[in-house]
């Protein structure tokens, strides 16, 4: 447990480096192998997903817009319009919109870095979010080392079923990176997880090493017609699960039933006092629309800038352990 004071406000993070096998006896939850008995690879292009929520032609009919602050974290200036673009533009590339994200290269040598490696992180975004809302959570980043893309996805919705839109942007904006993390927040962190898959699987570039999952876990996604992503014997892949412990938007249940997707080597991250929106910077009013139900979150009772710093921190630490492992093969787990 560690604890820092910033303006009045201490923060305390729990940092808890298990495997999701050790975490499941304290949910009373019996772990179970499970197998979907069909084959995962990469596949062709699917039709983006389309709700009651879109126009079907990339533009959400709404979404969370981004705060003040996250305007000003850009790497460069973009209103509503242009982001609009931007949407639609992915929406007719079908994921291969080499142009559509947003980029902050490193701005400083990553500290107590061990090997070699160039370090990224590609951040999707939570549904019906505005991809700009990620751009604080960006910046702390690659204050601390990392090159950053948080790519736009037609309707924002971060559908990625076979990591098109990851290998897309990656070549395109930071070609020389050698060691990627794909993390996503809320719906973006299942994104992340079927685009891992797709790249480990199947020998894909980029080279992914680590997968952070934010407010969220992995489990079916919108429209994907691959099998749900399931990291359990994957002894190679590091990933993050980072958590609020006053996030009332996730699903506890469906949390830990899928808690043995996992791979062996992943670090929980719980952040006392931190809720579900504050891992971005969005204004959440209006969330109540998007269900039939209320959309809930607890009360924060630190700073979003103190649970983004938090977060950034979790999401590093895991980078750098996973640069440790130099296994880029493969996982000869199927036919690609």
């Amino acid at each position: 447990m560690a604890s820092t004071t910033s303006l009045g406000v201490t923060l305390t993070v729990l940092l808890v480096v298990i495997t999701p096998s050790a975490v499941l006896p304290l949910y009373h939850h019996h772990r179970h192998h499970h197998h979907d008995g069909a084959s995962v690879g990469v596949v062709e292009a699917q039709p983006l997903p389309v709700s009651s929520y879109s126009n079907g032609k990339g533009e959400p009919k709404y979404t969370s817009l981004p705060l003040p602050e996250a305007l000003k974290a850009m790497p460069y200036a973009c209103d509503d319009d242009c982001v609009s673009k931007l949407r639609f533009k992915a929406w007719e590339m079908q994921g291969n919109c080499t142009t559509c994200a947003f980029a902050w290269p490193a701005t400083t040598t990553m500290a107590n870095a061990t090997t070699s490696d160039i370090m990224g992180i590609v951040l999707y975004n939570g549904a019906f979010v505005d991809p700009r809302s990620y751009s604080v959570l960006a910046s702390k980043l690659a204050s601390r080392g990392v090159n950053v893309i948080v790519p736009v996805f037609p309707n924002d919705l971060a559908t990625d079923c076979n990591g098109m839109t990851l290998e897309a942007v990656t070549n395109a904006f930071f070609p020389n990176v050698t060691a990627w993390m794909v993390a996503g927040h809320s719906y973006g962190g299942v994104g992340a997880s079927y685009a891992a898959a797709a790249t480990l699987l199947c020998g894909t570039s980029p080279r992914v090493v680590a997968l952070g999952v934010i407010g969220s876990y992995i489990t079916k996604m919108l429209q994907c017609p691959v099998p749900v992503p399931n990291f359990e014997e994957d002894d190679h892949l590091h990933a993050a699960v980072i958590t609020g412990n006053r996030d009332l938007s996730i699903n506890l249940t469906n949390f830990v039933d899928n808690l043995n997707r996992l791979p062996v080597h992943t670090t929980f991250t719980s952040i006392i006092g931190g809720n579900h929106q504050q891992f971005g910077s969005y204004d959440p009013s209006g969330r109540s629309r998007l269900r039939d139900r209320p959309l809930i979150d607890g009360n924060a009772t630190i700073s979003r800038d103190a649970q983004l710093n938090a977060t950034a921190d979790a999401l590093v630490r895991t980078l750098l352990r996973a640069t440790k492992n130099n296994d880029i093969s493969p996982r000869s787990l199927v036919d690609c």
